[in-house]
Parts: C-alpha cells; structure tokens; sequence
C-alpha cells in the first residue's frame, strides 16, 4: 500500500457501523517480545555459495512467480469486468467482485519486495494507493475526463487529483463493491462501467510490466534497462547491488522489503485507524481503513505476512526450498532465532486473523488488535536481528 495523508471525502453508501465496534475490554495483550533472550550464535557462518543459492531462489521462486500469478490474475480481473460490461448482468458483476479479489492476492504477497520495478517505476503508488480521491473520482465520473487517470505518478503532497489515486486497486474496489459485497446494477452509469474499464486496463499494463521488470527490464527505459532479478542474483553493481551482503540487505530491509512490511501493517494499516478512532474521529478512524469497501481489509494483512513467509522460506502456496532460503542461513548462524522466526510469522497470522471482522466494524476490539500489532512489531524485531546477522560480512 502506498498511503497519502488525505482523507476521501463524502463517501458514497457510507454507513458507520458504531454498534458492532467494541469499545471497552477489561483484558490487556500480555504477550512478551520472544526474542529478548536469545541464545548467542553459533560461531558458523554460512557460505558465499549458500547465501547466492537462497538470492536466486528468492529471484525465481518466490518474486518473479509472484509477479507472473499477478499477471494472471489481473487478466481474469480484466476479462470479469469486460464481461459484466457486456452483459449488466449481477451475476457477472459478484463475478468481477471475486476476480478482484483473486487479484488482490498475489498482489499483496509481493509487498515483502516492493524493491525492484515497483519503486524504480512507481508501480506500488500506481497500484495500490490509499486512501482514493473519492473527490476527484466523482469529478472524473460526472465529466469523462479519462486522462485524469493517465500519466506519472506524482507524490508531491499539494498536488491536485494525482493520477495514482484515481486509479488503481481500490478505485476498482470503489466501482464494484459497497459494505463487502457487489453494488447493485442500478448503481451503474455509462461512465462508471467505462472508468471500471480503464482502470483495470491500466492495472493490467502495470503489472505486467513489473513482471517484466523482474525478467526481462524495459529496454530502452532509462530507470530499469535490464532485469532486475538478474541484478540481485549477480549482485555485479547494477542497481546498486553492488555485493552479495547488499542483496540481502535489499530483500529485508526496512523500507520496501521484508522488515518495511511486517511494520507497516502493525503500525499503519492496522494502527492509523485505530488511532483515528480512540481519538474520537470514528468516521476518520473508518475511512482510514485499507480495502473496507470489500471488507478484504484482514485478509490483505495476512496476505502480507504470507510474504514474508514466503520470502524467509523460499516458496510459495505451501511449497518452500527450504534448503537454499533465508532460513536455512539462520539456522546456520543461530538456529533459535530461525525457530523463533518462524514461529513469530505463524504467531502474527493468527493473531491478525483473531481480530472480528470486517475491521472497520471492529475498530474498538482493543484486546484482539493490540495483540496483533505487538505481533507485528516483535516480527520486525526478529527481522531485523536476521537482518544484522546476514547484511554484513
């Protein structure tokens, strides 16, 4: 998720929901942090040949086929919406609702790697800015103005309607669903069925060029010539992955990788709407939630997890090399905090999947998403010891 600072403004179908949000809790989260007493190292250190086999297992097992299960997806989205544009039909439209939602998968088991394409090309931005223009999307709707939602990312906080945040994941979610299930037929204009056209066209454009980004780069593109994939695996300078360490350092670092993650949904996705709400802003504490048109707002942050999972494993879909992966270098140089690694990303899954659902009816469920925040948090904590122990020689 890429977040802005501004909030949408009036939103349609929009319902607090205050009566299912629990407020009070008598109980507090006493989990501790698992990895205050961890046991000194084990004096090994793993091999240049063993650090490579798990970077390039990493590369072709876990992010390219990612990208290419997001490719996928995002074709069956695109052909769900021109379908359901052909036919008007509800059935069609609860059709594309699943679609997106089959798409919204693979997509949010990357962010563990938002390096590569999705920075050097802005595609995180492009795809999956949050909070919309609700403002600026009404405004596209009432006039046709399709070129709004064309053209570069531009982040600059006083720019007006940027393109990234009239387009994307979530102004698709926006024109399928309303409170977590497909809107009515009677809801759709001309002009909403041709913006939904345009918008998932686009997101189809961005993700295959990201895939190729991986595989193939853009060539003739000054920001990203070359495979990136092929950078991170030969670690030759191109990029800037100048050495072996500086590879490991890029997939868990603590801006776009595996650390920036398990962060992020701790202490923005999960904590910007809670805030809002125990300050007594519960319509900003709602708004603020990522994905609450669908109410796919939980699974999202699973889905996070699972990319870190995947990325610390070496797999995907419950299929991990573990032998050539992260793991497997911890375990060399401690095998406790590769015990406790894994332990804390099965402890942080289940502790998200414990908060009620949807979220943004369950804002107040202090007990639950404290838990899971401190979850997230002590993930971070592990990550980053791994970090310390493999980005350096």
């Amino acid at each position: 998720m890429k977040k802005r600072s501004l909030f949408p403004i009036l939103l349609i179908g929009f319902t607090l929901g205050l009566t299912s949000c629990n407020e009070d809790s008598k109980k507090e989260d006493i989990t501790t942090n698992p990895f205050a007493n961890l046991p000194a190292d084990s004096g090994q250190k793993p091999t240049t040949e063993q650090m490579d086999a798990a970077i390039a297992n990493f590369v072709d097992n876990v992010a390219i086929p990612t990208y290419a299960e997001l490719v996928n997806k995002m074709t069956l989205l695109k052909n769900a919406v021109d379908k359901f544009i052909a036919s008007g039909t509800k059935t069609d439209l609860e059709n594309a609702c699943d679609a997106w939602r089959d798409a919204r998968k693979p997509w949010e088991e990357s962010e563990a790697f938002l390096f590569g394409a999705a920075d050097k090309k802005s595609y995180d931005p492009s795809l999956d800015s949050w909070p919309l223009d609700k403002e600026g999307i009404d405004q596209i709707l009432e006039t046709g103005n399709w070129d709004a939602i064309e053209g570069d990312v531009n982040e600059d906080e006083s720019a007006v309607n940027p393109p990234q945040n009239l387009r994307g994941f979530h102004t698709a979610e926006y024109l399928l669903f309303n409170e977590g299930d497909a809107r009515d037929i009677a809801d759709y204009t001309n002009n909403m069925k041709i913006y939904l056209q345009k918008v998932v066209t686009r997101m189809l454009s961005d993700v295959t060029n990201m895939h190729k980004g991986w595989t193939t780069g853009l060539p003739g593109d000054e920001d990203l010539p070359t495979a990136y994939g092929a950078a991170l695996k030969e670690h030759n300078g191109t990029y800037g992955i100048s050495s072996i360490y500086v590879a490991i350092e890029t997939m868990l670092n603590d801006n776009n990788g595996m650390a920036a993650i398990a962060n992020e949904v701790g202490t923005a996705k999960i904590a910007d709407p809670v805030n809002a709400w125990n300050s007594g802003d519960k319509e900003g504490g709602v708004l603020a939630v990522e994905s609450w048109y669908s109410w796919n707002s939980l699974t999202d942050y699973v889905d996070n997890i699972v990319s870190i999972k995947n990325c610390y494993l070496g797999g995907r879909n419950g299929e991990y090399n573990e032998a050539e992966s992260l793991s497997a270098l911890v375990k060399i140089i401690n095998p406790t905090l590769d015990q406790l690694i894994r332990q804390q990303i099965e402890d942080t899954m289940d502790a998200i999947n414990d908060i009620p659902k949807p979220f943004r009816n369950n804002l107040g469920a202090s007990v639950e998403i404290k838990k899971a925040q401190n979850a997230c948090a002590y993930l971070n904590t592990g990550l980053g010891l791994v970090r310390g122990k493999l980005a350096s020689n």
